[in-house]
């Protein structure tokens, strides 16, 4: 999850209120404080509000939900009379583009750190790290209107961001840190976009890197601003987020008219949009029994507008689209802390679950063989669960339009999120032994079904198939009171021959085996990972 560390001095002056006050309303926006000391404090926010990227977000909704300031923010741009030329033969490169202006700004050291979190939480949110989405900011003063999106060869040439000369496209995407990260994005392309202006000056090589005449520092008083898309809607998404919060730094948006070959845009649309107020689904999601006066009041907290029967919606809000956004929107308002838990009257006695007693007591036997418990989320990255694998993606259940490119996929194992566990504790001391009792989805008949399963990995040394197969044991022989068998097999995460399908009674239930040395390397894991993955079902059917 994305996090912004804010100055609490800073932050004080911006919001109007006292630390204490402060600190006790944050998680009531929705947010989570991860860590705090006397001059700052960390908090954690939920992707699917890309507007809380900075300080500035944050405290257009802090003041709402204090009561300081009411309402939809307005916000508006004027014509700055500067175009841009889109070459028709970007379509199949990165087609779209969306631009503005920024004049009047005065940014210090912390406004610029803040807005270059920004970039990279849209970067690798909503920007699904630059394949989807890429910024540029630009020193306005050195840029000459009009400008020009290009395609150029591998062969053109320009000074990158700090760099000191001149380098070809291909050397970049070849050689540079940045190249090497974003650089898949073009390959099988021979054209590559470049953003230059009148002069020739190179402002952008997207999503690559920016060029080095345009830089931004503490003394830019004026911006221009390209969003690079392969979507326009998540273009003018982002744009709409950075000009909102460039406004609210004071800056004066200028919009900027984009041609193409067959129509052309103004950019930013800034624009609110519209989303049904109904009253009675709030009535049935909250239970609150709120008259429409008490709604408006709740919405006007949430920095919304009301119309008839209909909220109005700034333009960096794009999350809302559902009246039930809105009924959330009203609990925000109203204070999740004014709400009471309401029990059912019920005369039946209470349970155990019996599968929630299943899992207990599997966590149970695996901490006692001196495991770690991990939990991760059930939507995963595409690299960690198919390419670092070298796994067909034919049956993977994509989430549509995701948050973010690190939650996209619905993982169909738990080999890959331990994996990655392992390869952020390359610097711990080993052995390292984890395990995760977790959900797990997957294709079947045209329809998902999940089914519970767990996992474990071991790495050190001297990890091997036969340690492996030994806790795999050990654990359904005291959870079942029987023994397994296993059978050689081949499995997508287990070396050939290092492989066994696991077997309950004949019946198959999982695979134990050493983890393919290349996933160990592409994880950057130093020592060999072996382990095994069952499903509990099986086992549950044993023990009714």
């Amino acid at each position: 999850m994305p996090v912004v560390s804010i100055t609490l001095d800073r932050f004080r002056r911006m919001v109007g209120a006292e630390k204490r006050l402060i600190m006790d309303r944050l998680p009531y926006i929705g947010l989570d404080i991860e860590s705090t000391d006397s001059k700052s404090v960390r908090v954690e926010y939920s992707p699917n509000r890309p507007d809380f990227g900075t300080d500035y977000g944050i405290a257009r909704a802090l003041k709402g939900i204090m009561g300081k300031e009411l309402g939809l923010p307005k916000y508006q741009s004027s014509p700055s009379g500067i175009s841009v030329s889109v070459d028709p033969r970007l379509a199949s490169v990165r087609p779209f583009i969306g631009c503005m202006t920024v004049e009047g700004l005065r940014m210090d050291d912390e406004d610029v750190r803040q807005l270059i979190s920004l970039q990279e939480d849209l970067h690798n949110g909503l920007g699904r790290k630059r394949r989807r989405v890429a910024i540029g900011l630009h020193d306005m003063a050195a840029v000459v209107p009009p400008i020009k999106y290009s395609a150029m060869p591998s062969s053109f040439r320009f000074t990158p961001l700090d760099g000191k000369r001149e380098a070809s496209l291909r050397d970049i995407l070849g050689e540079t840190d940045q190249g090497k990260l974003y650089g898949s994005v073009f390959r099988g392309k021979n054209l590559l976009p470049i953003i230059t202006d009148s002069k020739g000056t190179v402002l952008s090589f997207p999503p690559i890197i920016n060029g080095n005449a345009t830089k931004v520092t503490t003394k830019t008083r004026s911006l221009f601003v390209d969003v690079t898309s392969t979507e326009i809607r998540a273009g003018d998404n982002v744009l709409a987020i950075l000009a909102t919060t460039l406004a609210d730094m004071g800056g004066k948006i200028g919009s900027v008219k984009v041609n193409y070959s067959r129509l052309a845009r103004i950019t930013p649309d800034l624009r609110p949009s519209k989303v049904e107020l109904n009253l009675k689904l709030i009535d049935e999601v909250l239970g609150l029994g709120l008259s429409r006066g008490k709604v408006v009041d709740c919405l006007r907290r949430s920095r919304l507008g009301a119309q008839g029967k209909t909220v109005i919606v700034p333009p960096y809000r794009f999350d809302i689209i559902h009246p039930v956004d809105v009924a959330e929107e009203v609990a925000l308002g109203y204070g999740i802390d004014k709400l009471s838990p309401l029990y059912p009257e019920s005369k039946q006695p209470g349970a155990f679950n019996p599968l929630s007693q299943l899992l207990e007591r599997t966590a149970d036997v695996m901490a006692g063989s001196g495991m770690v418990e991990l939990m991760n989320y059930e939507l995963v990255d595409e690299t960690s669960l198919y390419e670092r694998f070298g796994r067909s993606d034919s049956a993977k259940i994509q989430v549509e339009n995701p948050r973010s490119a690190d939650h996209s996929i619905l993982r169909d194992s738990l080999i890959p999120s331990l994996m990655a566990t392992l390869s952020r504790n390359v610097k711990e001391e080993y052995p390292q032994k984890v395990f995760e009792i977790g959900r797990v989805y997957l294709r079947q008949k045209g329809t998902v079904a999940e089914e519970w399963r767990l996992c474990s990995l071991i790495a050190h040394s001297q990890s091997s198939y036969t340690e492996a197969k030994m806790h795999v044991q050990s654990l359904v022989r005291l959870m079942a009171g029987r023994d397994v068998s296993t059978r050689p097999s081949l499995h997508w995460a287990f070396a050939s021959g290092r492989c066994a399908a696991v077997r309950l009674d004949g019946a198959p239930i999982g695979y134990v085996g050493e983890v393919i040395p290349e996933a160990v390397s592409s994880f950057n894991i130093g020592v060999p990972v072996s382990g095994f993955e069952v499903r509990l079902g099986p086992i549950f059917e044993r023990l009714k």
